[in-house]
């Protein structure tokens, strides 16, 4: 055979010589009759068909080559050739997938997505479902994106048995039509999904929650059953279960449900809230209040109380005469230590109560009310109602409460008599008592603003507009205080207007012009986030913690891109740089960091004392995602030298206001502080004078800590007290339990008293029951308040010997004003002056305050 084959090829040969081409084909197909995959004759053959001009043969021989060149894996060679000679002509299904397949591996997507296609085809129509299949799987590979290939596949999969394959090309297609809008198509394709796979928990999953948003709750309800109860850390399945229970109104299994969807997702709370009110609706108010107090407890936990606070208020809005939810909202204002709401709650308490004939509450509530605000001009009001249902005792102690507190020396003469009728009462106008009212309330406003308490005085100032609206148009008082406070009621038409009677260029407007022109919500709730954040950074140990929690809070609170915090001088110190960034963005370069905290301690401040750019104005802003910022510089408020910067970045739409300055600029103030008060902190634990297990001051630190802040106080006319708390009868507590043990129960006693203080004063362990407070920028007064606070909560601290339970006793010293004494004579005169406090309180007994007042300037 070998040599028949031979000798045609050089027959073969020579009628090509002489150009006789019949004659070649005869002699190369009879070649190729002997050896049917002989490769010269495959390739003269298909040459010479096109040299003759029959080009379907020529195809024919080509597509022989074709399947021999990619058996051998000559894609290339392969490739073009198809391309070349067989493309034109119609191709079996087999050889239309090795061409697909070649274009596959050359990256030719589209090309072997077609080719694919048309060999699908060919085998549907021979009724080849394996081939078919296989081609309609490796189309929907290369075209993920869209579902009607994955239909396609999805249709012959379930045709064929293929059940597992057709449910994940179902859910494949719902999925991307759902995510193209058209939501109707896409749950028909979840239900063939779950039609075809029943049993599988994510097509389940899916088709349920696409159900409930197209509003058939009941539908995903009843798909969802089978597979509960759900795997607790599951939280898209609790999510979809829990939501679709709550829509159905079967509230009890959905509290199950969401409670432990919001102990693995606290962003859960949002279900929680619409859990309440739905119980609220149903009538069930006692279960309503018990998931708001669990859904309070997990959010303050994770430091939420604002949110909760608010959400809060837009239930008690909703439901006003609702007793159990009023308590509960009254005792979260208490808890949060929030006086202006709480104050509120207590009054939506009293009324409420009162008009549900539970006297007890609604004396309760007005005894609360007492304590917060003697001065309000409606207790004498309120005390009125509680005539004839009331006890007089409790009715003439609270008389008598108020009275005092408001200077009114005669009505407690008064409510000493046989009755509470008007008759007994000082014949004191209404108007005169409102006046008495505003004065007090302007007085104590006054006082705050005197020792830079801002947040205390805002409170007040709000308390005054609300019960004197308008105010401040006839009393030029109220309106000077609003002035010098930079805080104006909603709606006051008594601000300080821009003169118009000349169109020359003003001058730049002041702050207090600034500031009058936000409004007073955004105002008042700036001053709250102000303290919010104060408090959080007080609660951290190091300088940078303090800066991470700063700009996280500010970033989250104001809804920017970037906040960006740098702390340092520059070309002294390594710069402390923290950030916040919005979900999506890179973290800061720290070289794009120093760029825009160089450009902007060269920027000139505004009316306000903002400092703000635009990318326009410095290109280099574009580095950190952000066309616009909005800074404040940072300064050390005892050398008043620059410190660093602080700022905010956000898109080009971003419009900054007045109110958002000031508030970066009131909390830059308190960051300073907070990270000044760490590193001195971080200083004295280094030079061991700290207590290890308190974390307190050691005793060996006292003298000079009070040494320090004299003499500060001194430079800067501030006021500075001292308060020392003590466990009545130590030195009995020390023989009978012994050391260890009192030591560790205040160890214990100062862990709970430390969130009780401000991060600027100094707690020194003074001796083996005592604790020592130097309370910087406090005035006597307040100093009092504060020392009620800690002996009270001192007191709930139970110690774990048996026996009555232990009492604490204060001292309250401020340091002496007068200049001409030496700093040391100043500080041991203040020291002698607590000590004897400390002896007048054993003469007494203990359980008792004592304060006792610096010596006045000759």
């Amino acid at each position: 055979m070998s040599q028949d084959v031979t000798k045609h090829l050089e027959r073969a040969r020579k009628h090509l010589e002489k150009n006789k081409l019949q004659d070649a084909i005869a002699d190369y197909q009879t070649v190729l009759e002997a050896s049917p995959n002989h490769a010269e004759a495959i390739q003269m053959l298909s040459d010479l068909y096109v040299r003759a001009g029959d080009l379907v043969q020529a195809a024919y021989y080509f597509g022989l080559q074709f399947d021999r060149l990619a058996e051998s894996g000559d894609t290339v060679r392969a490739a073009a050739i198809f391309t070349r000679y067989l493309k034109a002509y119609p191709q079996p299904g087999h050889r239309l997938v090795r061409y697909a397949f070649l274009l596959q591996k050359q990256n030719r997507t589209a090309e072997a997505i077609e080719c694919y296609a048309l060999a699908a085809q060919q085998f549907g129509d021979q009724n080849d479902w394996k081939s078919q299949f296989e081609c309609l799987q490796r189309v929907a590979q290369l075209d993920p994106e869209n579902p009607e290939r994955q239909v396609q596949l999805a249709a012959l999969a379930e045709k064929i048995g293929n059940t597992e394959t057709a449910g994940r090309a179902y859910l494949r297609a719902a999925q991307l039509t759902q995510a193209a809008g058209d939501y109707d198509r896409a749950l028909e394709l979840f239900a063939h999904a779950h039609r075809v796979t029943p049993g599988d928990r994510s097509v389940t999953l899916l088709y349920a929650d696409t159900r409930l948003r197209r509003g058939d709750a009941a539908g995903a309800v009843a798909l969802l059953q089978p597979f509960a109860p759900a795997d607790p850390t599951d939280t898209a399945f609790l999510s979809t279960f829990g939501e679709a229970l709550l829509l159905t109104n079967q509230l009890d299994s959905a509290r199950d449900v969401l409670f432990a969807l919001c102990k693995q997702k606290p962003e859960g709370f949002d279900m929680l809230f619409q859990l309440a009110e739905r119980y609220f609706e149903a009538g069930k108010e006692q279960q309503a209040v018990s998931v708001l107090d669990q859904t309070k407890e997990w959010m303050l936990a994770i430091r939420n109380e604002s949110i909760f606070a608010t959400r809060l208020d837009m239930i008690v809005e909703a439901h006003p005469k609702c007793l159990p939810l009023i308590e509960f909202w009254a005792k979260l204002y208490d808890q949060l230590n929030r006086e202006v709401k709480y104050f509120d709650a207590l009054v939506r308490l009293f009324d409420v109560s009162l008009e549900s004939n539970k006297i007890d509450a609604a004396c309760d509530a007005l005894d609360r009310l007492v304590e917060i605000d003697p001065y309000d001009y409606r207790i004498q009001e309120r005390i009125s109602r509680l005539e004839g249902k009331a006890s007089p005792t409790f009715l003439r102690n609270i008389s008598v409460r108020a009275a005092k507190a408001s200077g009114g020396a005669q009505q407690a003469q008064s409510t000493g008599g046989t009755g509470l009728g008007d008759a007994a009462r000082t014949p004191a106008t209404e108007e005169e008592k409102a006046q008495r009212a505003l004065d007090d309330l302007i007085v104590q406003a006054e006082i705050f603003l005197q020792y830079s308490l801002q947040t205390k005085a805002a409170e007040r100032l709000e308390r005054i507009a609300d019960l004197f609206p308008g105010q401040e148009e006839k009393n030029e008082r109220l309106r000077l205080l609003y002035e010098r406070a930079n805080w104006w009621p909603k709606g006051s038409t008594a601000r300080p207007q821009v003169s118009a009677t000349t169109q020359a260029p003003q001058p730049a407007a002041s702050p207090n012009a600034a500031v009058s022109a936000a409004s007073a919500a955004d105002t008042h709730r700036d001053l709250a986030e102000i303290a919010e954040i104060t408090r959080l950074m007080y609660r951290e140990v190091t300088p940078r913690e303090v800066l991470g929690t700063a700009v996280r809070e500010i970033g989250k609170y104001l809804n920017v891109r970037r906040c960006i915090a740098v702390v340092g001088t520059p070309g002294k110190t390594a710069p402390m740089v923290a950030e916040f960034a919005s979900t999506g963005l890179k973290s800061a370069t720290p070289a794009a960091v120093a760029k825009i905290a160089g450009r902007l301690g060269k920027v000139s401040p505004d009316a306000v004392g903002g400092l703000s750019m635009t990318a326009s104005d410095f290109a280099d802003m574009r580095a950190l995602e952000v066309e616009t910022i909005l800074g404040v510089p940072l300064s050390d408020k005892d050398t008043q030298s620059a410190a660093g910067v602080l700022f905010l970045g956000d898109t080009v739409s971003r419009q900054w206001k007045p109110n958002e300055s000031f508030f970066l600029q009131a909390i830059g103030d308190q960051i300073m502080i907070s990270v000044n008060h760490t590193r001195l902190r971080s200083l004295v634990r280094t030079l061991a004078v700290a207590d290890e297990k308190t974390g307190l001051l050691g005793r060996g630190a006292y003298i000079d800590c009070l040494l320090a802040e004299s003499k500060r106080s001194r430079t800067q006319g501030t006021p500075l007290t001292l308060v020392i708390l003590q466990m009545d009868h130590g030195p009995e507590l020390l023989r009978q339990e012994g050391d260890a043990v009192l030591e560790a129960y205040l160890n214990q006693l100062a862990r709970s008293l430390e969130p009780s203080i401000r991060q600027g004063d100094l707690a020194v362990k003074y001796t083996t029951w005592s604790l020592a407070f130097v309370l910087p920028d406090t005035p006597r007064e307040n100093a009092e308040t504060l020392a009620e606070k800690l002996r009270l909560a001192a007191a709930q601290v139970q110690p774990s010997w048996a026996g009555s339970p232990v009492t604490f006793s204060a001292v309250v010293a401020d340091a002496a004003a007068r200049q001409a004494d030496e700093n040391e004579d100043r500080v041991t005169e203040w020291i002698n002056r607590a000590e004897s406090g400390l002896d007048e309180i054993r003469h007494r007994g203990g359980n008792t305050l004592v304060t006792l007042a610096a010596p006045q300037p000759a």
